[in-house]
């Protein structure tokens, strides 16, 4: 069976998720940084949906690789959006800066996120607590835990997850 459909399946789920948690995050965080949680956001996605993908089809490790550099490849089409539409060559560079930024980020939830362990339960909990410790803004008059409940970010990672093992196993052999 070919990793195509699971690939497409978990890029829009994964573009998908990141928007909604990012969005979640916003209207709860005054003062955030759009970028920030954006980024932030985006790789655990990614990192989440990779590991799921190792959990429940250890035989799609080019899928789950390839979605560990979802971010990179986004963070490509934005920057080369970007030099296309300016003549400034100096835009560029700011890729280099964002990947970087990108690169931490990975790692970050990469380390704490066990390669092929379902993303689930307490695990998943602490990495979202996590999560929200890294995009909020200093002086938040509740703590990450008391915002994190509030707007579901788990439930929104768990039904992606469920969705992504779910079509997995239905068109894999």
């Amino acid at each position: 069976m070919s990793d195509i459909q699971p690939a497409i399946f978990s890029t829009l789920g994964i573009f998908s998720t990141s928007q909604e948690i990012s969005g979640l995050a916003m209207s709860s965080l005054t003062d955030g940084d759009a970028e920030l949680v954006a980024e932030e956001t985006l790789c655990l996605v990614s990192v989440v949906t990779a590991r799921t993908i190792e959990a429940i089809a250890p035989g799609m490790d080019e899928l789950s690789q390839s979605l560990l550099v979802t971010p990179f490849l986004y963070r490509d089409y934005l920057v080369g959006s970007v030099m296309l539409e300016s003549t400034d060559a100096a835009q560029g560079s700011q890729g280099v800066l964002i990947g970087e930024r990108l690169e931490r980020k990975s790692a970050f939830y990469t380390a704490h996120l066990p390669a092929s362990k379902l993303p689930t339960g307490s695990v998943l909990r602490n990495v979202a607590l996590m999560w929200m410790g890294r995009i909020s803004p200093p002086g938040m008059p509740t703590g990450p835990e008391e915002r994190l409940d509030g707007i579901g970010v788990t439930d929104s990672l768990e039904s992606h997850i469920r969705l992504i093992a779910s079509h997995v196993r239905q068109v894999s052999p």
